[in-house]
């Protein structure tokens, strides 16, 4: 697209917008390809959107995207820089909705469908698609973890892109065939209008659970971000999948009426309901009711946590809901892969057994250590520690849950970023306190993970939680390569232990 189709497709919308073109700019005989937010990325034919920040302003970043031969940039005042400027009151929330014009739309041309909560969405989201592709439909994905186009698989920099990224990569899916895009829709993202320019036919509720009240403050204006996902980012004859056993589940439910799909483990009378039958470390018997079976039937999920049997409802839910039957829904289930670094196990020859968890929230490590409790035969060691410049409160909670759900606790760093390590794990200590558990602190993570190994024997469980398939540790001097998968393989090389 060249900036005048981009300028008169501007002039169409409802985006507010003024234009400034520089004396002499011919606009026809500038293409432009893409938009990036930063500046590091940008070049000839990517508009350069200079966002503003808690910690920085990109208007200062301008001068090095113009001498990287960005042809115009998206901005919220005028800029000395000699090109095109696209000038909005607030580029962060406008950048998504101008970036989808300048790549055609592209949320337009396939199923959208967004999953928002505390905790399940990135194990949903897999469900979900793994049950699509299964089907038949081919299926892209932006999450905590990863980004799918459905011809590349790359590491997620934000659990939500920012709005010019969602763009660029919903374009790719369209142009590797994708029929449809599962993503996860964080609070952060649709509070800083991430998702501006988005439209989704279908949308999923996990929970609501203390968390990022650093950001929110409280959990009323937390549960009415999510909220807002229904309320303004929904087309057509939407549908929301919402789980009906969590409190906030439950109001959102009455809030939305007719649109909902509910899904629960408590209310049989629920659209979709199930219950477990047994579990082992491979994986659980459940017992399962859908509006096309409202005969229990009996299927084998290859996941741990009685809680991921309400993620498979949503998933199942949402994929029935356009068009899916749910036989072949139950048939993906039974199928899919381990998700990265969610209650991701791994079994040694020496009887013991390992298990890597995303679980960074005092509710994220609690249904963590209750879904592995029960089917450890004798001690269950836990490795965790909590992030820096996030949630203080959240510390010696944390600390409690390990100490009263394990037989052992290692407390160690996360990611500090700029917090010292040792303040941080003092935070969390005198919750480990409040029971007799026996505990120690290491703080060089690596170290802390060996250590917990080392103890483990057979039928013995080591849970590793906080950071489930991350790839770098934030530390205040910035990131360093870390990721706990491989330190644990690490391990098995130095100690003669192999994975079976």
């Amino acid at each position: 697209m060249n900036l005048c189709k981009l300028i008169l497709t501007l002039e169409k919308s409802h985006i507010e917008h003024r234009i400034h073109l520089p004396e002499g700019c011919a606009a026809d005989d500038i293409e432009l390809k893409g938009m990036v937010c930063d500046s590091r990325k940008a070049g000839p034919g990517m508009v350069f959107a200079a966002t503003k920040g808690g910690h920085r302003d990109a208007h200062d970043f301008i001068p090095a995207a113009v001498a990287a031969g960005t042809p115009a940039v998206l901005c919220e005042h005028e800029v000395d820089a000699g090109i095109p400027q696209i000038i909005c009151p607030n580029v962060r929330s406008a950048m998504g909705e101008v970036a989808s014009l300048l790549y055609e739309e592209p949320s337009k041309k396939m199923t959208m469908i967004a999953l928002t909560g505390t905790n399940g969405k990135t194990t949903s989201t897999f469900m979900t698609q793994a049950i699509l592709n299964h089907a038949g439909i081919k299926t892209g994905l932006m999450g905590t973890v990863l980004y799918d186009d459905g011809e590349k698989i790359e590491e997620a920099e934000h659990t939500t892109p920012e709005g010019c990224d969602i763009q660029n990569i919903l374009a790719r899916m369209i142009d590797n065939g994708c029929k449809a895009c599962v993503m996860e829709a964080s609070s952060h993202a649709i509070v800083q209008g991430r998702i501006d320019g988005l439209r989704y036919d279908r949308a999923g509720f996990t929970n609501l659970t203390l968390e990022h009240l650093d950001f929110h403050k409280d959990m009323e204006h937390y549960f009415l971000a999510k909220k807002s996902l229904f309320d303004s980012y929904m087309r057509n004859n939407w549908k929301a999948s919402i789980n009906i056993d969590d409190q906030y589940g439950r109001r959102l439910c009455e809030e939305l009426g007719k649109r909902v799909i509910s899904y629960s483990m408590i209310d049989e009378e629920a659209d979709f309901f199930a219950s477990v039958a047994n579990i082992t470390l491979e994986g659980l018997e459940i017992e399962i009711k859908t509006p096309e079976s409202p005969e229990k039937k009996k299927i084998k999920l290859p996941i741990l946590g009685a809680y991921n049997v309400l993620n498979a409802l949503q998933a199942l839910s949402l994929a029935w809901s356009i068009g899916v039957s749910a036989q072949s829904a139950l048939e993906a289930l039974e199928k899919m892969p381990q998700v990265p670094g969610r209650l991701e196990r791994y079994r040694f020859d020496n009887g013991a057994s390992c298990v890597i968890d995303f679980a960074h929230s005092s509710d994220g490590l609690e249904k963590v250590l209750s879904a592995v409790r029960p089917i450890c035969r004798r001690k269950l060691y836990v490795v965790f520690g909590a992030g820096g410049d996030r949630d203080t409160s959240k510390r010696p909670v944390m600390g409690e849950i390990a100490s009263r759900l394990g037989d052992f606790v290692v407390v160690t760093s996360d990611n500090p970023r700029s917090e010292d390590p040792a303040s941080i794990m003092a935070a969390i200590e005198p919750g480990v306190k409040e029971h007799d558990t026996p505990y120690t602190m290491i703080a060089d993570r690596r170290q802390a993970i060996y250590y917990g190994l080392d103890q483990a024997g057979a039928d013995d469980i080591v849970v590793i939680a906080g950071r489930g398939p991350e790839t770098h540790q934030i530390l205040k001097d910035g990131p360093i390569p870390l990721v706990d998968k491989e330190i644990m393989e690490d391990w098995c090389r130095l100690s003669g232990k192999r994975v079976i």
